[in-house]
């Protein structure tokens, strides 16, 4: 056996028992505390420093992480308030409208300010022709093939965000389609299937697949409740 080979044999082996000391002896440090100053702990830069220094700096990262996790749950915490207070103005808004038109009206108003929706549109469903006649921008026929590529989704009645594909952007935000980046659609039911609601951005990453729909689908069943006692008058 080489010498430089066992040298780190012996080497080893003191570092071993050095180990199981400190772990038997978990408070040598507060019995011996000159050696908290001369202990010396590698740093991410290369340079040494003593093992107060690395604990006060460890202190310091996992302070400055703390602050910034208080910041995002703070965050969160406001954004949700805000939903809240959007949600119930837009039920207190519903409750107080008049007719379809003044439902359509709060509606847009409410999701325009709210959530920052560049384009906001209704699309409900029927076969009166009068109907259509008088609002051709707001109903539609289910029976209507351009309603097809919503098929998935009327189905499961779950809101989708992210990227529509251009079809159901055209069929949503017509002539406004092309300057929509992203959206978020949602199935307006309330014992039967009522219609859908877009909301679109300019900008890509303002509706994004990984947001939560729970908003979504509560603003959903109010518009839907409201929608469902006006256009039976």
């Amino acid at each position: 056996m080489s010498t430089q080979t066992q040298e780190k044999e012996e080497l080893l082996a003191t570092d071993l028992q050095l180990v199981s000391l400190l772990k038997t002896n978990p408070d040598i440090l507060l019995r011996h505390p000159e050696l908290v100053a001369e202990l010396e702990v590698p740093h991410q830069s290369g340079a040494a420093v003593s093992l107060i220094e690395r604990q006060v700096s460890s202190l310091r990262e996992r302070l400055s992480d703390m602050e910034k996790r208080m910041r995002e749950l703070m965050d969160i915490a406001k954004d949700n308030d805000r939903l809240a207070q959007s949600r119930h103005r837009l039920a207190i808004n519903l409750l107080n409208a008049r007719d379809l038109d003044d439902v359509i009206s709060t509606i847009s108003d409410e999701l325009w300010a709210e959530l920052k929706a560049d384009f906001v549109s209704i699309k409900l469903f029927s076969d009166d022709e009068k109907l259509k006649a008088n609002h051709p921008d707001l109903f539609i026929s289910k029976s209507d093939e351009s309603v097809n590529c919503f098929s998935t989704m009327l189905k499961h009645q779950n809101p989708m965000c992210g990227r529509s594909t251009d079809e159901q952007k055209d069929v949503l935000f017509s002539e406004d389609a092309k300057a929509v980046k992203s959206a978020a659609v949602i199935p307006l039911s309330c014992g039967a299937e009522l219609g859908l609601l877009g909301l679109g951005s300019d900008d890509e990453t303002r509706f994004q697949l990984s947001m939560g729909t729970d908003f979504l689908i509560q603003i959903g069943e109010l518009i839907s409740a409201s929608l469902a006692v006006h256009m039976e008058e």
